[in-house]
């Protein structure tokens, strides 16, 4: 019987083992990718699956619903595809039910006990990186790029850097809305050239395309991206500009089947056509995420059981859940992503990172992040090697030129010349220096058709076809790189990065407009000054009539005067303030203190406004401007009476004829239809010097032409950005030397040295010398607003001032008069918000009619130092004196002194 019992207890235990485990999964509604690899990891390692969908602004309870839900049906783990505040909260729940909670997102939970697994590499791990990178790169200083509202913990290191000593300087720049040019822009003038970005790997294509718009992808620009995404975009566009960016690759991508095999699958199930290089790094965290799942089950396959009565409401637990987290956190395995090896937290801090750059050749790998270190093995050779060892030393090379200044010139002389001797220019000098590193010898060709794709005859001609045929061995001039020429015939590294711009004449100096005195400043100050002076002419109104001291008597002789005047009308206010701002002066003078403290904050304010609009006015009312036509392609597109062209053969002409811009393709069809291209250079120039005529040409030649031609300037950005480099045949066993060559003048500044003598030297150049910018900015808001800041702080300073003030003055008021203080301040701030009259009684009426004694006592008793008002003033003391005699006893005639006095309280 014993053995039965134990043969039963044995089935049992194996049919339970054997039974299909579930795996939760919790995404976004629209995380479609990280559904589809869940279900085909599930697929893979024999898991059923549940997933549960929450929308991105969903509440709490959605949340809480559906962990509950996916306990109750027993997973044995939780992945979490969410992130943020999300992770959070269904990390609390799964630490209230040990159930495993898998995450691919980064987060910060630092709790050792809690029941987390984060597949995402570690803030530590980033940093760690991300220190080493920028100091090999030697960068003194760098700006990090990071997007609004996104958690850069993963850099928090670079921000120290500049603390630590004096080598760094570190900048931060902020991306926000949909939109990242304008801060690319400040970035650009503000010269920054080493950036690190750290983004969503949803923003990534978004940033490069707005940094390449604004003029921030040249071969003097150099990038580090903290996203391990990078490589899966095509960045095909950004090989040729010279630009350097280096980026992290999580995956392993070499003699790896099984991640094939996940590719063919995942695209059956999503519907999509990637290639494995092409994965999200969030997808083949969700493959590792279950694959863990797998290997820690198969340990626990003895003891395993599945998880039953898992409630939130009666907050059961699962007792195993702490022994298969347990499990896959020390359990070494290697995934997708290689080696998962987790610390107590449950983070991945030993991480594997390839390093890669792109270059014109495609995305390559020039070293590895393995064991907290970094190992560069990008190929190198030594210039001993170079020289010595070289299958270009002492061989001899044809090589294409165009006549195409400054790159090329026939050179002047009063003899024949022949061979290499006959010509000059960049190029010419730029493959002279090739020669003395590599160690070869060259015979020119002049070739001034660089090579276009003839859509009718299906065949290249020019430079182009000359390499393809081994007609010549390389050519250098202009020679730009584009992916259609690229398709046919390899390029160097890039030696020069350019645009095209608009050449245009200069216009003539306009004199001042007839109101320029009034551009000093913007309409905002303007406006906010217009505004400010309103506004404190009613504020000092209101001071002056509920500062006690402004009520002046205006005939001393009489010690009690019935009525007291204050001097500040609108009219004198408003004339105190203006005589202020034109420095003239006014014969209103506060007395209280709460007045005189807002009118030395007026003056002081007004002393800044005056200096700053007289020191900019001169300027504004004598400088002459350049009163530009266009500033824009827009804007030159839509002006009648100018027209605008290209040369008829080159980059420029097919930069418009290819593109998609509604503006940039009605261009090119009025300059077909016009017939307003042009040959050459020289003549597109002659053209806008005596023409009214726009001339759209590469900036490397614009500067040429500029230099020696003073009435000639560009207008506006570069509208594209490309490079020149060395053309050669497909698949040339020299390019490797020759990129080295380049590589090395550049480093040493020889480039940059042959071009200042060939644009601003030679043949006519530093002719126009330096163009001073005449032109001075508006005094903006931001300019003044410090002023505005202390005109509103003493202006609020002394408004409480003279609110204490009026309180005080309401307390003596309810001593003296035996009245309540409220019933004081009541009538006090009735008077005062009457805001008409300038006659204030000395006493307030009583609340409880008395006989004429009583009233005669109290206004006996009255202390008030006041004068009289005008009006008291007009009759004589003589009539008031046998006036108030006669009256003495008499109740009507106290009555009607009483009324004169009420009308004004």
């Amino acid at each position: 019987m014993i053995f039965k019992t134990l043969f039963l207890i044995l089935i049992c235990s194996k049919c339970v083992t054997s039974e299909v485990l579930t795996i939760g999964g919790i995404f976004y509604s629209d995380s479609e990718d990280l559904k589809a690899a869940l279900v085909v990891s599930a697929k893979m390692y024999d898991f059923n699956v549940s997933m549960r969908e929450v929308p991105r602004n969903g509440q709490i309870l959605d949340l809480n619903g559906v962990v509950c839900e996916l306990a109750e049906e027993g997973v044995i783990g939780i992945i979490d595809g969410t992130g943020g505040q999300s992770t959070e909260f269904i990390q609390a729940l799964c630490d209230m039910l040990e159930l495993p909670h898998v995450t691919i997102q980064h987060n910060d939970i630092n709790d050792k006990n809690a029941f987390i697994l984060n597949l995402h590499p570690s803030s530590a791990a980033y940093n760690m990186v991300m220190e080493k990178l920028v100091a090999l790169k030697e960068w003194p200083n760098f700006t990090i790029l990071y997007i609004k509202g996104y958690n850069i913990a993963r850099i928090s290191s670079l921000l120290k850097m500049n603390t630590h000593n004096d080598r760094y300087i570190v900048t931060v720049r902020e991306l926000s809305g949909d939109d990242y040019r304008d801060a690319l822009i400040l970035a650009r003038d503000s010269g920054y050239t080493n950036f690190v970005v750290d983004c969503p790997s949803a923003n990534l294509e978004l940033i490069l395309k707005h940094a390449q718009e604004v003029g921030l992808m040249a071969d003097e620009h150099s990038y580090i991206f903290v996203s391990t995404d990078l490589f899966t975009m095509d960045l095909e566009r950004y090989r040729y500009g010279g630009v350097n960016m280096t980026g992290l690759n999580l995956r392993d991508l070499e003699h790896n089947d099984d991640l094939w095999y996940f590719t063919d699958m995942f695209n059956k199930e999503s519907g999509l056509a990637l290639e494995s290089d092409q994965l999200k790094s969030k997808i083949l965290l969700i493959h590792d995420a279950v694959l863990i799942f797998r290997k820690a089950t198969e340990k626990m396959k003895k003891y395993f059981t599945k998880p039953v009565d898992l409630s939130c409401e009666n907050f059961t637990s699962w007792n195993q859940g702490s022994s298969l987290l347990n499990f896959m956190k020390t359990n070494k395995v290697d995934g997708f992503t290689r080696s998962l090896l987790f610390d107590g937290y449950g983070d991945r801090n030993n991480v594997i990172f390839d390093i890669l750059e792109v270059t014109p050749a495609g995305n390559q790998t020039i070293g590895n992040w393995i064991n907290s270190d970094l190992k560069i093995s990008r190929e190198f050779l030594g210039s001993t090697e170079i020289v010595e060892e070289t299958i270009m030393r002492n061989r001899t090379f044809k090589v294409l030129i165009s006549t195409s200044p400054p790159y090329g010139y026939v050179k002047e002389s009063t003899h024949q010349l022949e061979g290499n001797d006959r010509y000059e220019g960049f190029t010419i000098d730029l493959i002279e220096k090739l020669s003395q590193i590599l160690g070869f010898n060259y015979e020119f060709e002049t070739e001034n058709d660089y090579g276009s794709w003839d859509n009718k005859t299906k065949k290249w001609n020019g430079m182009v076809l000359q390499l393809m045929e081994d007609k010549a061995d390389f050519a250098i001039c202009d020679f730009t790189i584009t992916s259609i020429r690229q398709s046919a015939v390899d390029f160097s590294t890039p030696f020069m990065t350019l645009g095209i711009g608009i050449l245009y004449k200069t216009p003539s100096k306009q004199p001042p407009a007839m109101f320029s005195f009034m551009a000093v400043f913007s309409k905002e100050v303007w406006y906010y000054m217009v505004l400010v002076q309103l506004c404190l002419g009613l504020i000092m109104i209101f001071v002056g009539r509920i500062s006690h001291k402004e009520w002046q008597n205006l005939v001393p002789c009489i010690e009690t005067p019935e009525e007291l005047t204050n001097q500040f009308s609108f009219a004198n206010s408003v004339w105190l303030i203006i005589g202020s701002v034109m420095q003239q002066g006014s014969e209103i003078a506060p007395i209280a203190l709460a007045p005189r403290l807002i009118t030395s904050v007026w003056w002081f304010f007004t002393m800044v406004i005056v200096a700053s609009y007289v020191g900019t006015l001169v300027a504004f009312l004598t400088v002459e401007k350049d009163v530009l036509p266009f500033e824009t392609v827009e804007e030159l597109y839509k002006h009648k009476s100018i027209s605008y062209g290209a040369k008829k053969i080159g980059s420029t002409k097919d930069f418009f004829e290819h593109a998609t811009n509604p503006t940039l393709m009605s261009m090119y069809k009025k300059m077909i239809e016009n017939n307003w291209l042009v040959e050459n250079n020289d003549i597109g120039v002659a053209k806008t010097e005596n023409d009214t005529y726009a001339f759209f040409m590469e900036s490397t030649s614009l500067e040429y032409y500029k230099e020696r031609h003073c009435d000639l300037l560009q207008i506006g950005n570069l509208l594209d950005s490309k490079s020149y480099g060395i053309g050669m045949k497909k698949g040339s066993p020299y390019k490797k030397y020759i990129d080295y060559g380049l590589l090395k003048l550049k480093e040493s500044g020889e480039i940059e040295k042959l071009k200042n003598i060939w644009w601003k030297e030679k043949r006519g150049g530093g002719k126009c010398g330096i163009k001073q910018d005449e032109e001075l900015k508006q005094l903006g808001l931001k300019n003044m607003l410090g002023a505005f800041v202390v005109l509103g702080a003493g202006s609020i300073i002394g408004l409480f001032i003279s609110i204490i003030d009026m309180l005080w003055g309401v307390f003596k008021r309810s001593i003296k008069y035996n009245t309540t203080f409220k019933y004081e301040l009541v009538e006090e701030l009735k008077f005062a918000l009457k805001f008409n009259g300038d006659i204030k009684p000395v006493k307030r009426p009583s609340r409880v009619q008395g006989s004429t004694e009583t009233l005669a006592d109290v206004e006996a008793k009255d202390e008030v130092k006041s004068l009289p008002s005008i009006r008291s003033g007009r009759s004589s003391d003589t009539h008031r004196t046998h006036h108030s005699h006669s009256s003495k006893h008499s109740s009507s005639g106290l009555s009607v002194a009483f009324a004169r006095r009420r009308k004004f309280s």
